[in-house]
C-alpha cells in the first residue's frame, strides 16, 4: 500500500479473492483503485477451462460484491485487449489467477513496464501440475527480465519488481 500505483487482479472469477485484499488492505479508506478483470461467461472455443458459476448474471453478482467501494473497477472483457480500454498507469499489485498460460503471458506483456519497482506480482497457479504450461511460460519470461519466480507452498508464484 505504500508504492506507488494501483492493484490490479486479471480474472476474478467470483470476486472473494479480490474482495478479502480489498478487505485486508482497507481499500476503502485508500487512494488506490483496484482493477478486476474477468471474462465472466464461458463457451467451448475458449482455452481456459470453465467454472461452475461462469455465466450470465455473474458479472454483475461481482460488481454489486463490492457496490461499497467506488475505488473498485470491476471490468468485462478479453485480456490483453480490454487494457486498451481500463487500465491503471502504475501497478503496485498485481494478482493473475487466468488458468491459461498464452494469456497471462499477454497480461504480462502489457502490464510490465506499468508495475513499480517494488510490487508484488502473484501468480496464482503457478506450482499446480494442471497448469504447468502457466509455469513453463512465466519462468522464462521472468528470467528474460533478470527475474525467479518464488513458488510458494501455496502453489502461487511471487515476483517481487
Amino acid at each position: 500500500m505504500g508504492l506507488d500505483g494501483d492493484m490490479v487482479e486479471a480474472a476474478c472469477y467470483k470476486g472473494i479473492s479480490a474482495r478479502i485484499i480489498a478487505d485486508y488492505v482497507d481499500l476503502k479508506n485508500s487512494d488506490k483503485t483496484f482493477y478486476i478483470y474477468d471474462l465472466f461467461e464461458h463457451d467451448d472455443t475458449m482455452v481456459h477451462h470453465s467454472l461452475p458459476e461462469l455465466g450470465v448474471g455473474l458479472f454483475e453478482q461481482v460488481k454489486a460484491r463490492f457496490d461499497d467501494l467506488p475505488n473498485v473497477i470491476v471490468t468485462k472483457g478479453f485480456i490483453p485487449q480490454i487494457l486498451d480500454e481500463v487500465a491503471p498507469e502504475k501497478i503496485a499489485f498485481l494478482h493473475i489467477d487466468m488458468n491459461n498460460a498464452e494469456a497471462e503471458i499477454a497480461a504480462l506483456e502489457y502490464l510490465w513496464d506499468r508495475i513499480v519497482p517494488g510490487a508484488s506480482i502473484v501468480l496464482d497457479d503457478y506450482g499446480w501440475l494442471a497448469y504447468r504450461a502457466q509455469k513453463l511460460a512465466e519462468d522464462p519470461f521472468f528470467a528474460a527480465r533478470g527475474y525467479q519466480v518464488l513458488e510458494l507452498p501455496t502453489g502461487q508464484g511471487l515476483v517481487i519488481k
